[in-house]
C-alpha cells in the first residue's frame, strides 16, 4: 500500500510541478488513472488513506478516488462496501479537513453520486445524515447545500443523469422534498442574517446558490408560500459586500425575476418582487453602486447584475400583467435612470423592457407609463449618438466601455441593438397620444441646431438626429397622423434647409443637410411645388465642375439619390411636376461623370413609369436608352466579346499599368473601362426603375432587343477570362497577385460574420492597379448577373419567347468550370436562380440544358470541396488559417445558394416550409429522368456536407422530390436517397435540429417507398445492431398505420427511427468520449398520501453554534 502511495504521490508532485516537462506529466496523469482502474478494493484502501492525509492535492485525489468508484464500480462492488463507503464519507465530512472549500466541494460529488444511485428508495435516512453534518459547524453547514445544489443541476439543470427512470425518481424526490429544503435555505439565511463571521458569509452564499438553483424550476404553487419571506432575506443581503454576497443576492433574484413557468402562475412571483421591501431594497442598492461610477469595478458589475434584475422583471411583467403592480412608478423612474446611464449595456437592457412593455394592452395606456415613455422620447435622441468606444477616452461612455466590451467591433454591435430597441420604441409612439411630441422634438432639434448653427452640430448628432426625424416623419405620415398644421410646420422647415443649403460652400456640411432634408421629403407629397425650389437648390451643386475632388463628388451622388427617391415615392404625387425634373434632369446632363449619368438615368426610369400608355412608355425608354444601346452596337464594342485576348487588350490588361493618378487620369484604357461600366450601369439601372404599365409585357424590352445578344455574350466572355492561361498575359505591372482573384472587400465579408451581397463602390484612382482592376472585373460582373436578372423577373414573357433564347440560355451555361466560387454563388442568387424559375413550361427545352450543367457543376464542386475540407481536418491540428478559414465559409455559403435554389426551384416557402409557389418547369424536369436524376444526386448529397443550416433547408425539398417521384421512382433513386438520409444521421445527428428533421425524413422515405422496393429494408438491416426481425416489426407497423389510416404523429415517427438507427446516428465529441455510466437500478417509488406540512422549527438547532 504505502509504495502505491508513494507511487500516486510522485506522479501528483510531477502533475503539479510547472519545471516538468507535459511529456512527464502526461505520463504521470497516466500513472494516476491506472490505479484508478485497480480492483475496487484496492482503489477503495488508496482512497481512504489518501482523504486522511494532511496535503490538500493527496486528500483531494483520494475524493476523486472515491468519485471514481461511487460512479463506474458502483455495481460491482458489494453491498457492505457500498455501506463503508457512505459511512467513511459522512464520518470524514464532519472531520476539521472540511474548513478546505475544495475538499466540501470533493465531498460533496462523491454523495450526490451515492444519491443519483440509491436515494430515495435505499436511503430515507439522507436529510437526516445532511442534518447532523450542518450542526458541527458553520462551515460543515455548507455542504448539505453544496450537494443539493450539485445534485438539481444534475438532474434538473443539466439532465446529466441519463437513465430515464433514475431521472424521474429523483426529480420526484426533489420535488416531495422542496418544502423541507426552503425551510431549511430560510433557517439558514436568516440565522446567517445575524451572525457576522466568514463562516455565516461562507455558509450564506452556499444558500443562495441553491436557492437559486431552485427557483428558475419550482412551480408558482410551490414557492407561494415562501417567496415573501425569502424575498426579504435575500434582500437583507443585498448590502452586504462580504465575500461578495451582495451580487450573490442580486444573481439570485435576476433568476427569480426570469422564471420561464406558466403566465398564468406566474403574477404572485413578479407582484412579490414588486413589493415594497425588495424593491426599494433593490432600488437603494443600485444607487449606492452607481454612486461610485466606472472606477470601482465590482460595484459596476454589482450594477449591472442589479439592471439585469430589474430588466428581467419588467420584460417579465409584459408577459403576465394583468393589472399594474405596485411601486410601479418608483420601478419605471429606476429604469429610467438606468436608460439615461452613461453605460451602453445599462442603457440597452433598460431599452429592452421600455420595448416589451410598450405595446402591452394595459400598461401601454396607463398614465405613470406613458408620462415616463414622454421622457425617454425627449431623451432618446441625444442617446442615439454613437459615442462610447472603448478604443478611445473622450467621452464617459467609454470608461464603461472598457469594462464591458473586448474591442470596438463588440461595442458597434452592443450599440446597434441599442439603437434598433430605442428606434423600436420610437415607432410604437408615433401614435395620436404621442405624436405632437415627437414633432416638437424633431422641430425644435432644426430649429436650434441645424438652421441656427449647423457648424457646431457633431457627425454622430448629424447621424442621429437623421435616423430619429426619419423614422418619426416617415412613420407618422404612413399613419396619417400629421394634420395639416405638422405639415405646415414642416413646410416651413423645408424652406429654412433650402436657404441654408443655397449659402452651403462645404461638401461635408452639404451631405449632412441632403441626408436631413431627405427625412422631410414627406411635405413634397403634401406640397408638390415645393419640388421647383428644391431643384433650383440641387442645380447649383450638379452644376458645378468638380474634376476628381472625392467629396464633390459625393455631394453630386447624393443630390441624384435624393431626387430618385422623391420620384419612386411620391410618383403619383409629382406627376405634374414630371415634365420640370426630366427638363432639370437633361440640363444637368454635360456637368455629370458617366457613372453620375448613368445614376441621373434612373430618375428618367422612374419617370417613364408616369406614361399614360404603354407605347408612351416604350418610345420614352428608348430614347434614354439610346446613347447606351448605341455604344454597345458598335462594332469596336461588339468586338471586344468575340475572344478573351481582345476583352484583356481593350481595357489595358496586357499592357503597363498607369503608374500614378497623372496617367490614370489621362489613360485611354481607363477612359474605356469608365465608359464601359458607366453604360452597363445605365442599362442595369433603367431596368431596375422601370415598372411596365401594361404587364407581363415591358416597355423597354423591345429597346434592349438589339443588344440582347451582346449582353449573353459578354457573360460568355466574362466566365471565360478564368481559364488559367489567361493569368500569364496579364501585364507585370498589375501586381503578384491575379486581377481575376477575390477582391479585399469580399475576402473580408466572408470571414466576418456577415454574409453580405453588397454593390459596388465608387472606384478611384488612387487604388494599386492590381486591387481597381479587381473591382473593374467585379463591378461588371455584377451589373451583368442583375441585368440578366431584371430580364428574367421583369420581361420573363417576352426573353422566353424570343427564338434566340436556346442560345442566349447556352451562354449562361459556358465556362462554368472555370468560374471561382467567390463569382458563383452571385451567378446563383442572381441570374440561374430567377432565370430558372421565372422560365415558362413552354419554353423548358430551351433552359434544361442550362439547368442540367448547372445542377451537375454545383453537385461535383460542393463534393470537391467538402472532401478537399476533410482531407485538411484529418492533416493538420493547428488553427486554421486565413485562407483554410475562406475555403470553409465559400463552401457553407456556396452549399446555402444551392439550398435556395432548389428550395425556389420546388416552391419551398422560408415561412413554414410549405409550398408557395412552385417554379413554373417543376412539372418539366420532375418528368425529364436525366434532370431529376442529378437534382435528387445533388440535393441529398447536400444531405451529408458538414453544414448544419443547408441540411435542414434541403430536407423539405427532399421530402417534396420524394412525394413528387413517388409513382415514377427507381429503385437505384430510392436507395440512394435513403443511404443518403442514414449517412447524414451519421454526420448530423449531434445537432438537435437537424437529427429531428432527419429521422423524419428517413422514416417519410422508408414508408413512402418500402412496398415498392424491399431492397430498402435491406438497407436498413445493414445498420449495425439492427436486426432483421426489427425491421419487419417496423414494416408491420407501417403497413398497419396505412391500412388503418392511423398515421402516428410525427414524434412517434422520430422515436421509431431514433430507436432502430441508434448505431448510426452521430453523438456530441463529449458525449462519444464519456464513459458510460450505469445507475443501480430500483424499484419504482410507492405513491403515499398527502399528509400536511410538518413543522420545521426543530431544525433551528442546526444552525445554533452559528
Amino acid at each position: 500500500m504505502e509504495d502505491r502511495l508513494n507511487v500516486i504521490g510522485n506522479a501528483l508532485e510531477a502533475i503539479y510541478n510547472t519545471t516538468v516537462s507535459n511529456e512527464r506529466r502526461a505520463a504521470a496523469s497516466q500513472v494516476i488513472e491506472s490505479a484508478k482502474e485497480l480492483s475496487p478494493a484496492d482503489v477503495e484502501q488508496i482512497a481512504y488513506a489518501l482523504i486522511s492525509k494532511k496535503d490538500l492535492i493527496l486528500a483531494r485525489t483520494g475524493w476523486n478516488f472515491l468519485e471514481h468508484i461511487i460512479k463506474f464500480k458502483w455495481l460491482v462492488i458489494s453491498e457492505q462496501s457500498r455501506f463503508t463507503i457512505r459511512c467513511t464519507c459522512f464520518a470524514a465530512m464532519k472531520s476539521d479537513a472540511m474548513l478546505r472549500n475544495e475538499l466540501r466541494c470533493a465531498a460533496a460529488r462523491c454523495v450526490v453520486l451515492m444519491m443519483e444511485h440509491e436515494w430515495p428508495q435505499n436511503w430515507p435516512e439522507l436529510f437526516d445524515q445532511l442534518e447532523d453534518i450542518a450542526s458541527v459547524s458553520a462551515t460543515h453547514a455548507q455542504i448539505p447545500f453544496i450537494t443539493l445544489q450539485l445534485l438539481v443541476e444534475n438532474v434538473v439543470t443539466l439532465v446529466t443523469v441519463e437513465n430515464i427512470s433514475r431521472r424521474k425518481d429523483l426529480n420526484n424526490a426533489i420535488a416531495s422534498n422542496v418544502p423541507r429544503i426552503l425551510h431549511i435555505i430560510h433557517l439558514a439565511l436568516r440565522e446567517c442574517s445575524v451572525e457576522i463571521t466568514d463562516e455565516s458569509y461562507s455558509l450564506v452564499r452556499s444558500a443562495l446558490d441553491l436557492f437559486s438553483e431552485l427557483v428558475e424550476w419550482l412551480p408558482a404553487n410551490v414557492l407561494e408560500p415562501y417567496i415573501n419571506d425569502l424575498l426579504y432575506t435575500v434582500c437583507s443581503f443585498l448590502e452586504t459586500p462580504q465575500h461578495c454576497i451582495y451580487e450573490v443576492a442580486a444573481k439570485c433574484l435576476w433568476r427569480i425575476a426570469s422564471r420561464k413557468q406558466a403566465k398564468n402562475e406566474e403574477n404572485l412571483v413578479v407582484f412579490a418582487l414588486f413589493g415594497d421591501v425588495p424593491m426599494r431594497s433593490i432600488l437603494r442598492a443600485a444607487n449606492q453602486a452607481a454612486s461610485v461610477g466606472a472606477g470601482n469595478v465590482e460595484h459596476y458589475r454589482f450594477l449591472k447584475t442589479l439592471c439585469n434584475v430589474l430588466s428581467a422583471l419588467g420584460i417579465h411583467l409584459a408577459d403576465v400583467c394583468t393589472q399594474r403592480p405596485p411601486n410601479f412608478g418608483m420601478y419605471l423612474a429606476a429604469i429610467e435612470a438606468f436608460f439615461s446611464h452613461p453605460s451602453v449595456y445599462l442603457r440597452n437592457e433598460a431599452v429592452a423592457v421600455f420595448a416589451s412593455l410598450i405595446n402591452h394592452e394595459k400598461i401601454g395606456d396607463d398614465e405613470i407609463f406613458s408620462e415616463c415613455i414622454c421622457r425617454v422620447i425627449i431623451s432618446t435622441p441625444n442617446l442615439l449618438e454613437k459615442v462610447g468606444y472603448p478604443s478611445q477616452n473622450g467621452h464617459e461612455t467609454c470608461r464603461f466601455s472598457q469594462h464591458d466590451y473586448d474591442d470596438d467591433n463588440d461595442f458597434s454591435h452592443e450599440f446597434t441593438q441599442f439603437r434598433d430597441r430605442c428606434l423600436k420604441v420610437i415607432r410604437s409612439c408615433c401614435t395620436e397620444k404621442h405624436v405632437d411630441l415627437l414633432i416638437s422634438i424633431v422641430e425644435k432639434w432644426f430649429i436650434s441646431r441645424c438652421l441656427n448653427c449647423p457648424d457646431l452640430v457633431r457627425q454622430t448628432e448629424w447621424d442621429a438626429m437623421q435616423r430619429f426625424s426619419k423614422l418619426v416623419l416617415w412613420e407618422c405620415h404612413s399613419r396619417k397622423l400629421l394634420n395639416p398644421n405638422s405639415y405646415k410646420r414642416l413646410n416651413s422647415l423645408f424652406d429654412g434647409m433650402l436657404t441654408l443649403m443655397a449659402k452651403c460652400t462645404s461638401p461635408l456640411l452639404m451631405n449632412n443637410l441632403l441626408s436631413i432634408l431627405s427625412t422631410l421629403l414627406v411635405t413634397v407629397g403634401r406640397y408638390p411645388q415645393l419640388l421647383v425650389s428644391l431643384l433650383s437648390q440641387l442645380r447649383r451643386p450638379l452644376s458645378d465642375h468638380v474634376d476628381d475632388d472625392i467629396d464633390e463628388k459625393s455631394v453630386k451622388r447624393h443630390c441624384i439619390a435624393l431626387l430618385l427617391r422623391i420620384v419612386t415615392i411620391f410618383a403619383d404625387d409629382i406627376k405634374g411636376q414630371a415634365g420640370t425634373i426630366l427638363e432639370f434632369c437633361v440640363s444637368i446632363r454635360p456637368f455629370l461623370s458617366l457613372m453620375q449619368l448613368a445614376s441621373c438615368m434612373q430618375i428618367i426610369a422612374a419617370l417613364s413609369n408616369l406614361c399614360v400608355d404603354f407605347a408612351t412608355q416604350n418610345n420614352f425608354l428608348s430614347s434614354a436608352l439610346s446613347d447606351s444601346l448605341h455604344y454597345f452596337l458598335q462594332t469596336e464594342i461588339q468586338e471586344v466579346f468575340q475572344s478573351d485576348i481582345a476583352f484583356l487588350t481593350f481595357f489595358g490588361f496586357t499592357s503597363p499599368a498607369p503608374a500614378n493618378v497623372a496617367e490614370a487620369a489621362k489613360s485611354s484604357y481607363m477612359l474605356n473601362r469608365r465608359r464601359f461600366r458607366a453604360h452597363l450601369s445605365t442599362l442595369e439601372g433603367i431596368m431596375a426603375q422601370t415598372q411596365s404599365i401594361a404587364p407581363p409585357f415591358h416597355p423597354a424590352y423591345s429597346a434592349f432587343r438589339p443588344v440582347l445578344p451582346a449582353i449573353f455574350l459578354l457573360v460568355k466572355r466574362l466566365n471565360s477570362l478564368y481559364d488559367p492561361k489567361n493569368a500569364s498575359v496579364i501585364h507585370i505591372s498589375y501586381g503578384p497577385v491575379s486581377i481575376f482573384e477575390i477582391t479585399n472587400s469580399e475576402r473580408q465579408q466572408l470571414l466576418t460574420s456577415v454574409d453580405s451581397c453588397l454593390s459596388s463602390t465608387a472606384r478611384i484612382l488612387s487604388d494599386d492597379p492590381g486591387t481597381h482592376a479587381r473591382a473593374f472585373l467585379f463591378d461588371v460582373t455584377e451589373k451583368v448577373q442583375t441585368l440578366i436578372g431584371y430580364f428574367a423577373s421583369k420581361a420573363a414573357k417576352q426573353l422566353f419567347s424570343d427564338s434566340e433564347i436556346g442560345s442566349w440560355a447556352l451562354f449562361l451555361s459556358c465556362h462554368l468550370t472555370y468560374i471561382p466560387d467567390f463569382r458563383l454563388r452571385f451567378w446563383l442568387r442572381r441570374t440561374w436562380k430567377p432565370f430558372l424559375c421565372a422560365c415558362p413550361e413552354a419554353a423548358y427545352h430551351s433552359v434544361r440544358q442550362l439547368l442540367l450543367i448547372v445542377i451537375e457543376e454545383l453537385g461535383k464542386r460542393l463534393q470537391s470541396r467538402w472532401k478537399q475540407l476533410a482531407a485538411l481536418e484529418c492533416s493538420e491540428d493547428d488553427e486554421p488559417s486565413q485562407e483554410q478559414l475562406l475555403v470553409e465559409h465559400m463552401a457553407c455559403i456556396l452549399t446555402r445558394e444551392c439550398t435556395i435554389l432548389l428550395r425556389d426551384l420546388f416552391g419551398i416557402s422560408d415561412v413554414g416550409d410549405k409550398i408557395d409557389e412552385a417554379s413554373c418547369i417543376r412539372n418539366c424536369f420532375l418528368k425529364d429522368e436525366g434532370v431529376i436524376g442529378k437534382i435528387v444526386e445533388c440535393m441529398f448529397l447536400c444531405l451529408t456536407y458538414h453544414d448544419a443550416t443547408s441540411v435542414v433547408r434541403i430536407i423539405p425539398v427532399c421530402r417534396n422530390v420524394t412525394e413528387s417521384l413517388n409513382e415514377r421512382c427507381s429503385e437505384g433513386i430510392a436507395v440512394f436517397m435513403l443511404v443518403q438520409s442514414i449517412r447524414s444521421l451519421q454526420i448530423h445527428g449531434a445537432d438537435e435540429l437537424a437529427v429531428t428533421h432527419l429521422l423524419s425524413l428517413v422514416f417519410f422515405i422508408y414508408s413512402s417507398l418500402r412496398e415498392r422496393f424491399s431492397s430498402l429494408s435491406q438497407v436498413l438491416q445493414q445498420v449495425p445492431e439492427c436486426s432483421v426481425e426489427e425491421v419487419e416489426r417496423l414494416d408491420r407497423r407501417i403497413a398497419s398505420m396505412k391500412y388503418n389510416k392511423d398515421f402516428a404523429n410525427e414524434k412517434m415517427k422520430r422515436e421509431i427511427m431514433k430507436k432502430l438507427l441508434r448505431t448510426v446516428i452521430a453523438t456530441s465529441v463529449g458525449e462519444q468520449h464519456r464513459r458510460p455510466v450505469h445507475r443501480r437500478p430500483l424499484p419504482p417509488i410507492p405513491r403515499r398520501k398527502e399528509h400536511p406540512e410538518g413543522d420545521f422549527t426543530d431544525l433551528g438547532f442546526i444552525f445554533g453554534d452559528i
